[in-house]
């Protein structure tokens, strides 16, 4: 991959995980809608768009018709695992728990890198983990636990982290052979019908909500499914599964900053130390990335 190639995937990068940090706050607005009936609706919505957008450029393009594997149906599953359990995870837990701990998943990726698809990191990077073990730990260490919501919101969210990995994980497994918008239509579309399971077998309404819950899971499918994670997905094709992971630490830090402009959520002094050991941490990458370019 040529310099300019890679400065254009991790600029795709850096915008697909702007798009996705609005979502935890235009969750908080959908409040009266149940995880699953929220994951259902903006993975429907997303899901369809996709497959009609698919569908004209088959029409025109013939080749670019997707060939199903099996492991789509896991990728679907995994992603309705990672949105209901992180959406569950905002109900119980602050803003800032549920986004940090749902950002573990950079750890899960290098031990499903290393044994899935062998694609370790260098030993250059191990700094970067051990800063980001470190910035993770000091944001979340006070508030782990406090209560029993607290820490029922804080296991949800690691639980999301790893469906979260798994599900990126297929991506990358078939980066050669997938046809992008092809393939997170068809995903969506499954996930949300893995979605669709959950809310009957817990008897969850699906109407009868706000305007304003209506408005946010329809600004939740256009934004943070339909391009943010779309985006993801894309840098993932040429970019190993825990450098993605890595750099989606900066998420987070933009979710928090936005609960505190908006739900006045003020995290302690922990936050802010946490918070610049991870971007220092995610500068570290860049720049190492940057500096093996230069020297091949």
């Amino acid at each position: 991959m040529t310099n300019t190639n890679q400065a254009r995937i991790y600029l795709i990068l850096f915008v697909a995980i702007l798009i996705v940090s609005t979502s935890s706050i235009l969750i908080r607005w959908a409040d009266d809608v149940p995880a699953a009936v929220l994951a259902f609706y903006r993975l429907l919505i997303s899901g369809l768009i996709l497959l009609i957008i698919n569908r004209v450029m088959i029409n025109a393009h013939p080749g670019n018709k997707l060939r199903w594997h099996w492991h789509y149906l896991l990728a679907g599953i995994f992603l309705a695992l990672h949105f209901i359990t992180w959406i569950a995870a905002l109900k119980f837990t602050t803003i800032a728990n549920a986004i940090f701990l749902g950002t573990t998943h950079p750890f899960f990726a290098v031990i499903l890198s290393i044994v899935a698809l062998k694609e370790s990191p260098g030993g250059n990077l191990i700094p970067v983990f051990i800063l980001c073990l470190l910035g993770i730990s000091i944001i979340v260490i006070r508030d782990v636990g406090f209560s029993a919501d607290n820490l029922t919101g804080d296991i949800l969210a690691l639980f999301s982290a790893l469906f979260f990995a798994l599900y990126i994980l297929i991506v990358r497994l078939h980066r050669d052979t997938i046809k992008i918008i092809g393939y997170l239509g068809t995903v969506y579309t499954i996930a949300a019908l893995v979605c669709l399971l959950f809310i009957l077998a817990g008897g969850e309404p699906m109407s009868g909500f706000s305007g304003r819950s209506w408005l946010m899971i329809l600004l939740l499918a256009l934004g943070p499914s339909l391009l943010g994670h779309s985006l993801l997905n894309r840098t993932s094709q040429y970019l190993e599964i825990y450098k993605v992971n890595l750099a989606m630490l900066l998420e987070p830090v933009l979710g928090t900053i936005a609960g505190m402009l908006i739900f006045r959520e003020f995290p302690g002094i922990n936050f802010y130390i946490g918070a610049t050991i991870l971007l220092i941490a995610i500068s570290m990458l860049v720049y190492r990335e940057r500096s093996t370019d230069l020297q091949e």
